[in-house]
């Protein structure tokens, strides 16, 4: 099992309220994939750190999570979504099963 987790670096020129409606978008087109399993997705507390939201999942595999990566909906969401509001963005991806060797 794979955790993916993303951080967002917004444009500056992002509102609190525009935030909001990221993390409802992101949510409703990351859902969309069945893939995908345990979705989070926040907002930072800490107004001086750079990474304003998060995105985290859980996915069977890097293969998957790179089949995933090629869906529609994943393009979609990285176009109206990283392309459009993130200034930068950091992915890692943690494997959770100990004693696995990772492919």
């Amino acid at each position: 099992m794979i955790h993916h987790i993303c951080f967002l670096e917004t444009l500056p020129s992002t509102s609190p309220a525009e935030l909001d409606q990221l993390l409802i978008e992101i949510r409703i087109l990351l859902l969309k994939l069945p893939d995908i399993h345990n979705l989070r997705v926040g907002r930072n507390l800490d107004a001086a750190d750079p990474f304003s939201l998060f995105l985290s999942f859980d996915i069977d595999s890097l293969e998957k999570l790179a089949y995933v990566q090629r869906n529609a909906i994943y393009y979609q969401f990285e176009r109206q979504i990283l392309d459009a509001h993130a200034k930068r963005v950091v992915r890692y991806n943690f494997d959770m099963d100990s004693g696995k060797e990772t492919g």
